[in-house]
C-alpha cells in the first residue's frame, strides 16, 4: 500500500462522517490546498474535540424571521432598469440564472432527471465527472477548457459506456421542457426589444449557440442578433476573451451586460470596457433559507421554485403569502397525491373532504383529478363531540371539560357551551368555577345525565343523519380526509354511519398523526395499523423524527392546521332537517387564509406546470412535505409569531377565539 493511500485511509476512509463531507468537497471542485485545510478541521473537530457527528459543520437552515424574505431580493422595477439599459447601443445578457432559470436549486440536478429517464443510476455524478474530465482533456489537447455538449458524451461513451451516451438527447429534452424565464428579465428584455435596442446574448457554455436559441425563443426571449457562447470561440467570460468577441461583432464601444456571476458577468465585462449590471442568482440568496434535509431531487425543484418566486426581484411578497408558497403548497400538493394513492388502493368511490381544513385540499385535488368523486363534508370537533355523546361519553367529558379546567368557566358556562342549557339547574357545581378539584363532580353528573343530554340533541342527531344520507349516497366505500391529528374526525362519522346502519366503510386520512408529546400519542396507533386509517406526514410506524420532534405544546398543531386555514365558519352542528348551524364568522381570519391560499395555489401551478413532462415529480414524501415547515420549527416560534402572530384560532371545542400569540 502507497503512503498516499495509507495517509487517505487514516484522515478520510476510516471514518464515514469525515469521508462524506471530504467527498463532497471535492466535488464541489475546491482546491488542493482548500481540501487539506477542510480535512484538517474535519479531523480536529472528530478526534480532539470529540465530535464524532461532525454536527458543526451541518448547519440547519431556519427561515428568515425579520419580514417577508422576497424583500431581501426587490430592487428597481424592470421598467427602471430597462431604462437605463436602453441608453446603451447594445445590451448583452448571460442566458443561465439570468434570463433563464432552471427549476431547481442545484441546477445541476436538471442531469438527475435526464438520467432517470435513460434508466441509468448515478448519472448525474458521472455527468458531472465527465464534464470535469473532458475539460482536463481538452486544455491538455488545446490550452483551453472549452467543450461542446458533444465533447461531454463522447467522453461519457468512453469513460462511462455507451448506455450513458444514450442520455444525450433526454438532456437536450429535460432543458427545453424543465426551464422557465426569469419574469423580471422578461420584463426587462420586451422592454428593450420594443425600443429596438440591439440585443445579445454571451454565455460560458458547453451547449450550442443553436439549441440556446432554441430554448431562448421558447421561453419568449426572441428578437436578439446573436447568441456568443464560449465553446464555439475558444473564448470566455471567465478569462475575458469572449467579451472582444462581442465587441468586435456589435462595432460600438457602449454596450451594457447583464449577469449574476460576479468574476464572469461583473468584474470581467467591466475590464474588457463593457458596463455591468448584475441580476442576483436567485439560490445563492434563497439557498441560505431552504432546508437541506430534504431528498436529492424534490428538495432541489421545491428550493429552485422558492427561490425563483422570492428573488427574481420582481415582487415583495406578504409573509402570508409567502407562508402559502413555501410551506401550504408544498404540503397541500403531496398530501392530494398521497390521498389519490390511497383512494386507488383501497377502492374508494368517493373523497370527503372535512370542513374546514379540506377546503384548500378539495380544490386541489378536484384540479388534479376531476375524474374522482369528491364532496365538501361539513363537519366539526363540537358537531361530532355532540353526536356521539352516548357512544363516547369519556371524549365529550374531554372535550367539553377537562380541556377547559382551570379557566374562568363555571359549570353554568361549560353546560351552556355545551347547549345543554335545560341541564343547568340541577348541577351540583353549576356556580363553581370548575377546576382539577371538582372536575369529576361535573363528569358526573354529565354521566348520569346523558340520556335526557341525548334527547336533547335528538333534533341535531336526526339532521346529521339526513345529511350522511345525502353525502353518502350511492356510495361503498369512502375516504374521509382531515389535517390530523388524532383521526377523530373520520373516526365519528364512521361509528355513526355504522350507527344508523349506512352501508359504506369509511377510511380515515390525517395529514400527520399524533405525536409523541400529545396527551394521547397512542390514540390512533390501532387504526393506522389496521389500515382504517392511514396518516401521510408522520406517525409512530413511519417518520419517527418528525413524530418526536412535532410538538404540540409549543403550538406546532396550530400553526400547521393554518397552512389549509379556511374562511368559512365553523360548524356547531345541524337543524332537525339536516340543514347546517355555523358558529361566528371568520372575518378576522379571511385575508390571512386569502393570502395563504393564494401563495399554495401558485406553488402549486407554478410546480405542476414546471414538471408537466415528469409526473412522478408530483409523487412528494411525507417526509419532504412536513420538513419545510419542521425548518420553520427551529426558529423556535419566532417565525410563526412573525407570520401568524395576529390570527385568531380555537384551542378546544366551544372556546372563543383569540390570536395565537396570546394562545402560545
Amino acid at each position: 500500500m502507497s503512503f498516499k493511500k495509507k495517509v487517505y485511509d487514516i484522515l478520510v476512509a476510516k471514518q464515514p462522517p469525515i469521508r462524506r463531507r471530504y467527498v463532497r468537497c471535492k466535488e464541489h471542485g475546491k482546491s488542493v490546498g482548500a481540501r487539506f485545510v477542510y480535512l484538517f478541521r474535519l479531523n480536529f473537530c472528530f478526534y480532539v474535540l470529540n465530535d464524532r457527528t461532525l454536527s458543526r459543520f451541518d448547519k440547519p437552515t431556519k427561515p428568515y424571521c425579520k419580514g417577508a424574505e422576497s424583500a431581501l431580493s426587490y430592487r428597481e422595477s424592470p421598467e427602471k432598469l430597462a431604462e437605463k439599459l436602453a441608453e446603451f447601443d447594445a445590451v448583452s445578457f448571460d442566458i443561465f440564472d439570468t434570463l433563464i432559470y432552471r427549476p431547481f436549486a442545484r441546477p445541476v440536478d436538471l442531469f438527475n432527471l435526464a438520467g432517470t429517464e435513460a434508466v441509468l443510476l448515478n448519472f448525474s455524478e458521472l455527468r458531472r465527472v465527465c464534464e470535469r474530465k473532458a475539460r482536463d482533456k481538452r486544455f491538455a489537447e488545446n490550452g483551453t477548457y472549452e467543450v461542446t455538449f458533444d465533447d461531454i458524451y463522447r467522453y461519457m461513451e468512453e469513460y462511462a459506456g455507451k448506455s450513458f451516451a444514450a442520455a444525450k438527447e433526454k438532456e437536450l429534452a429535460a432543458e427545453l421542457s424543465l426551464c422557465f424565464a426569469n419574469p423580471y428579465m422578461k420584463r426587462v428584455w420586451n422592454i428593450l426589444r420594443e425600443k429596438g435596442t440591439r440585443l445579445v446574448v454571451t454565455s460560458d457554455m458547453y451547449l450550442g449557440s443553436e439549441f440556446l436559441g432554441k430554448l431562448l425563443g421558447k421561453n419568449g426571449f426572441d428578437g436578439f442578433e446573436r447568441v456568443f457562447v464560449s465553446n464555439e470561440h475558444g473564448a470566455s467570460k471567465y478569462h475575458g476573451g469572449l467579451y472582444e468577441t462581442v465587441k468586435k461583432y456589435l462595432k460600438c464601444d457602449n454596450i451594457a451586460h447583464v449577469g449574476d456571476n460576479t468574476h464572469s458577468d461583473i468584474e470581467m465585462s467591466r475590464k474588457y470596457g463593457l458596463t455591468p449590471f448584475c441580476c442576483p442568482n436567485p439560490n445563492t440568496v434563497g439557498n441560505a433559507y431552504r432546508p437541506t434535509e430534504m431528498s436529492r431531487i424534490v428538495g432541489s425543484a421545491y428550493g429552485g421554485l422558492v427561490n425563483a418566486k422570492f428573488h427574481s426581484g420582481l415582487e415583495k411578497y406578504p409573509m402570508l403569502y409567502e407562508y402559502g408558497y413555501a410551506y401550504s403548497g408544498i404540503f397541500t400538493l403531496g398530501y392530494c397525491r398521497f390521498i389519490h394513492d390511497i383512494a386507488e388502493k383501497r377502492g374508494a368511490d368517493r373523497v370527503l373532504f372535512l370542513a374546514r381544513d379540506g377546503d384548500l385540499l378539495k380544490r386541489v385535488y378536484d384540479t388534479l383529478y376531476p375524474e374522482s368523486d369528491t364532496v365538501y363534508f361539513l363537519w366539526s370537533r363540537m358537531a361530532a363531540t355532540k353526536l356521539c355523546l352516548e357512544d363516547d361519553t369519556a371524549d365529550f367529558i374531554r372535550r367539553f371539560v377537562y380541556h377547559k379546567c382551570g379557566g374562568s368557566f363555571t359549570g353554568r358556562g361549560m353546560l351552556a357551551q355545551m347547549e345543554l342549557s335545560e341541564l343547568i339547574d340541577k348541577c351540583p357545581c353549576r356556580d363553581e368555577v370548575i377546576t382539577d378539584k371538582n372536575y369529576e363532580q361535573l363528569a358526573r353528573y354529565i354521566i348520569e345525565t346523558r340520556g335526557k343530554a341525548a334527547e336533547l340533541y335528538k333534533p341535531q342527531y336526526d339532521g346529521a343523519r339526513r345529511y350522511f344520507s345525502e353525502m353518502l349516497d350511492g356510495c361503498k366505500r369512502a375516504l374521509t380526509v382531515d389535517i390530523g391529528w388524532a383521526g377523530s374526525g373520520g373516526a365519528a362519522i364512521a361509528k355513526l354511519a355504522e350507527k344508523w346502519g349506512f352501508d359504506c366503510e369509511i377510511i380515515g386520512v390525517v395529514g400527520c398523526a399524533n405525536d409523541s408529546s400529545a396527551e394521547q400519542p397512542d390514540s390512533s396507533e390501532a387504526l393506522l395499523q389496521s389500515g382504517k386509517m392511514y396518516a401521510y406526514c408522520y406517525s409512530q410506524r413511519h417518520n419517527r423524527d418528525i413524530f418526536n420532534s412535532h410538538d404540540a405544546a409549543q403550538g406546532h398543531n396550530i400553526y400547521f392546521e393554518m397552512l389549509l386555514g379556511s374562511e368559512s365558519a365553523s360548524l356547531r352542528g345541524f337543524r332537525e332537517d339536516g340543514s347546517p348551524i355555523f358558529g361566528g364568522s371568520e372575518k378576522d381570519n379571511a385575508q390571512t387564509v386569502s393570502l395563504i391560499h393564494a401563495g399554495a395555489l401558485d406553488f402549486i401551478a407554478d410546480y405542476t406546470a414546471r414538471f408537466a413532462d415528469y409526473p412522478y415529480m408530483l409523487d412528494i414524501s411525507g417526509s419532504d412535505a412536513y420538513t419545510p415547515f419542521g425548518a420553520a420549527v427551529r426558529a423556535g416560534g419566532k417565525y410563526f409569531r412573525a407570520v401568524l402572530g395576529e390570527c385568531s384560532f380555537n384551542m378546544g371545542v366551544g372556546t372563543e377565539e383569540s390570536p395565537i400569540n396570546k394562545q402560545i
